[in-house]
Order: C-alpha cells, then sequence, then structure tokens
C-alpha cells in the first residue's frame, strides 16, 4: 500500500487534489465535463504548466461540508489516482465552516488510507498500484498530529478487515489466538491465551459447548492495554464474538448463506484492530479485551437441540437452534467480564456479528446498538458518528422476554425469529452484573460488504466497528458516562 505522509501544499506530486464547493468557480475545462462539486465528484484536468494533474472533488455546498464528507472526497481522489505514482491531496486545506483543521486533516488520512486498502494475500498474480506515496497537505502541528493518529486508526481498521478477510480454514481459533499474541508482543500489550482444561476451569462452559463440533479447539483471549502515563480511569471492557467459521452447527444454515461465514469473527475483529491503535494513540484509558473463539460445526459431538448449557453464573439455557451460539458463547465471557474480581470491567462494551434480523430493518450498512444507559447510547452515537460509521440505537423492550421462556431451563437461546435481535440482546443483558455500564452492538450486516466497494469501503471485510470504539474510548478519556 502507497505510504501517507503529512506535509504542505508545495510538495510536488504527479496528481494533486483539490477541493471545490457547489456554486464556486471552477475551471472551464471543469464545468465543460459537468462538474457541479457534488460530494465526492471528481474531475481530472492538466495542470497549467501540463507536467501534472489536477483532481477537481466535490464537496457540496459551501459551507456545510462535514468530516464524513472530506473522508469521502479524499477516497474519491485516490481511487481517481489512476497511473499516478505520487498524489498530495490539498482537501484538508479547504476552510470549512464548523470542521476544525485538525479534524479534517483527520478525516482526509482516513479516507485516503482506508481507500487504499487491498486483500491479496490468495491471488498469484498480486495487483500492484503505481501509487506509492500520498501526501496529506497540512498548515500546522495540530493537523500534523492528526494524520498520525488517523493513520494509526485506519491500520487498526485494515487489519480488521485483514482478519474477516481471511479464509476460514487460514484462520482457526489458535491461528487467530497465535496472531493476536503476536500483536501483543509487537504493540507492548499483555495477553493470556486460554485452551482446553482451562476454558473449563474458567467457567465458560458455553463457548466449550459450541466448539465441540469442531475438530478446531476452542481459544479464549484476553488482552490487556495500560496507559503509557497511568491513569486513575476505570478500566473499559471490550468482547468480541470470534466465531471463525459458522456453519450453523446440527441446526446446519443453507448453502447459500454460509460463504461469508468466516466474518463471524467480525466483532473480534474490530476489537483487536482498536487494541492494535491504541498504543500508537496513547489513550489515557485503560482497555481490556475479552475474546472467545471458536468454530461451530456439526460434528459427531455437536450441540443438539435441546440440551441445556448450566453457564458461569450458575443460571441454565436450553439450546432450542444451535445457529443461535453467538449469544451463549459471549454469556459466559460477559459474566466473566462483570462479576467482581480482577479481570471485571466497569464498563463494557460487546461487538458481535450476532443476529440476522437487523438488516430487515436497518439495511446492509447500518449496525444496531443496545444499551440501557442514555448517556453510555448517546456517547456511543456520538462517537459513530465522528467515525462515520452508522450506528442505530434499539429498543430493550421488555415484553420480548416472553420469547425467551423455556420449560426445561432458565431460558431458551431462540425461540422465535421476529424480534430475533431485541431478543438476543436481552439475553446478553441477564449476564451483565448489576452496576455495571453495557451496550451491545450488533454489526452482523456492517461487518461483511457483499457488495460494489462504496466511499471508503470495499468489498468483503469492512473492519465496521473499529473507529467507532477507539472514538468512544477517546470521549470516555474526556467524560465518562455514568
Amino acid at each position: 500500500m502507497a505510504r501517507i505522509v503529512a506535509g504542505d501544499a508545495r510538495t510536488p506530486a504527479d496528481v494533486t487534489a483539490r477541493a471545490w464547493h457547489t456554486g464556486t468557480p471552477a475551471s472551464a475545462f471543469c464545468r465543460r465535463r459537468g462538474f457541479v462539486a457534488r460530494p465526492g465528484q471528481v474531475v481530472a484536468e492538466p495542470s497549467p504548466d501540463g507536467r501534472s494533474v489536477i483532481l477537481n472533488v466535490g464537496l457540496g455546498p459551501a459551507p456545510s461540508a462535514t468530516v464524513a464528507v472530506f473522508r469521502r472526497a479524499a477516497a474519491a481522489a485516490v481511487r481517481a489516482a489512476g497511473p499516478a505514482r505520487s498524489l498530495r491531496l490539498d482537501l484538508a486545506l479547504a476552510d470549512d465552516g464548523d470542521v476544525p483543521a485538525a479534524d479534517r486533516a483527520r478525516a482526509v488520512t482516513e479516507g485516503a488510507a482506508l481507500a487504499l486498502y487491498r486483500y491479496d494475500e490468495y491471488r498469484s498474480g498480486k495487483s500492484v498500484s503505481p501509487l506509492t506515496e500520498v501526501t496529506v497537505a497540512t498548515a500546522s502541528a495540530a493537523e500534523h498530529k492528526a494524520v498520525a493518529e488517523a493513520l494509526a486508526v485506519a491500520d487498526g481498521t485494515c487489519l480488521a478487515r485483514d482478519l474477516v478477510n481471511c479464509p476460514a480454514g487460514s484462520l482457526t481459533p489458535r491461528k487467530f489466538a497465535h496472531r493476536i499474541e503476536g500483536l501483543a508482543e509487537a504493540t507492548g500489550l499483555t495477553c493470556t491465551v486460554y485452551e482446553d482444561h482451562a476454558l473449563t476451569d474458567l467457567g465458560l462452559t458455553g463457548l466449550v459447548a459450541v466448539a465441540r463440533g469442531s475438530r478446531e479447539p476452542a481459544r479464549y483471549v484476553e488482552v490487556g492495554y495500560t496507559p503509557p502515563a497511568g491513569s486513575s480511569a476505570p478500566t473499559v471492557g471490550l468482547v468480541g464474538k470470534g466465531i471463525t467459521f459458522d456453519s450453523g452447527g446440527l441446526s446446519l444454515k443453507p448453502s447459500d448463506q454460509m460463504h461469508a461465514m468466516k466474518a463471524d469473527m467480525g466483532g473480534a475483529a474490530a476489537v483487536v484492530g482498536a487494541l492494535a491503535a491504541l498504543p500508537r494513540l496513547s489513550l489515557p484509558v485503560p482497555v481490556r479485551a475479552y475474546l472467545p473463539l471458536a468454530e461451530n460445526m456439526p460434528g459427531g459431538g455437536a450441540l443438539r437441540v435441546g440440551d441445556v448449557v448450566r453457564h458461569l453464573d450458575g443460571t441454565t439455557t436450553e439450546i432450542t437452534h444451535t445457529d443461535n451460539e453467538g449469544r451463549v458463547v459471549l454469556a459466559d465471557v460477559l459474566a466473566r467480564a462483570t462479576r467482581p474480581g480482577p479481570h471485571r470491567a466497569e464498563l463494557v462494551i460487546d461487538v458481535a456479528t450476532l443476529t440476522s434480523a437487523a438488516i430487515h430493518t436497518l439495511g446492509t450498512r447500518t449496525g444496531a446498538l443496545f444499551s440501557p444507559d442514555d448517556r453510555l447510547a448517546e456517547t456511543i452515537l456520538a462517537a459513530a458518528d465522528r467515525a462515520g460509521e452508522s450506528l442505530c440505537r434499539l429498543p430493550l423492550l421488555a415484553h420480548e422476554r416472553r420469547h425467551l421462556h423455556s420449560a426445561v431451563a432458565d431460558r431458551v437461546n431462540c425461540s422465535h425469529r421476529h424480534g430475533d435481535t431485541i431478543q438476543a440482546a436481552l439475553f446478553l443483558q441477564d449476564f451483565i452484573a448489576p452496576e455495571t455500564l453495557w451496550a451491545h452492538l450488533d454489526i452482523a450486516a456492517p461487518a461483511y460488504n457483499n457488495e460494489a466497494p462504496y466511499d471508503e469501503t470495499p468489498h468483503g471485510g469492512t473492519g465496521f466497528a473499529v473507529r467507532t470504539l477507539i472514538e468512544t474510548l477517546r470521549l470516555f478519556s474526556t467524560s465518562r458516562p455514568s
């Protein structure tokens, strides 16, 4: 991928991208080609000396451009660079209304870096872009710092994309845990991996039960980030669902729904991507990640429909559908993360590709947010908006608990397909200890893009929620929800 650096408007480049607002007089060359400065619109024209190319990039009406518009403009410019070897983005220099200069620089950098992403690990002929360097023009030290921060966030997002895109046979629970260990060692994070009998000793019975149908043994990983200058802030817990392949178990998925099930670890990938960025950002918030990793397969030892799982907190779940394994796996991990003890986090956010039901209401690009705490929900929604990721808060409707009733256990893991996204969130809420702030992100749809690339989002793994988690931690470091 091309190297991205901060520079100034005098840095030479084969192609230069400049921002335009709707109504601002453009060159006759651009007008003849229909350039009206719509957000993301790009028209290329020769420079006056004929030695380079200028990309005219639209920002829409002045001064209404948002951070998302700058991010989209940078992505459009990168994709329009063609055979150029170097590109200078002057987009952040646009004096645009309420968007601070550092935020413009951050957005432009993220848009460029994320649009440059390619996953070609398994292609015999790898696509090599001629673009070797992208310069984000900045005008101050604050903007220069914003570029460095944006690169850390973009690298974390691209790491999550790589993990989601990796074939499930190459990213088994064991191999995933090994990659996390290597990342932790390289970045100064703490990491502990549990396996075999240690999972039972920890009380992670849901994880053990779901993994029984696979020849690949489960792993459970805890990763810790401690601010370099120390911190008195309470620990934030990030829980990520890591089902590296989900066949549905004995409740087997239809074959046409199985091809993207390597992405069922998108929650764990998002948490890992966010953790990878924290040492470079030096955020003053201690963070602990809780990552259950397993395959859900229909082997001879698989969890049966009708089996009962006894969880870490002593309660029980009747398995009525083995393809609703995510909530069974997360239950014990949430109990561990929130119960009193050395591993407790005072605020917990779980991220999971949990249900397909939300797509019917929210579409394919928006995740669902649940939280009983209004201030925490507002903080996460604000973070998602700043990050350029779409989240919609859904209610924890108490009357939907009637669908969790079991005749033989404390609850079922599935009984009614209508409202399953809400029922799954209510299921998870049962395992949150009192006095613990909690939010649940269901990212089943936006974690994997089955359509053509758009804006800064590629086909395949999107890295969704990495940026939202980091922005949430950034906001949390200045104002703790309570």
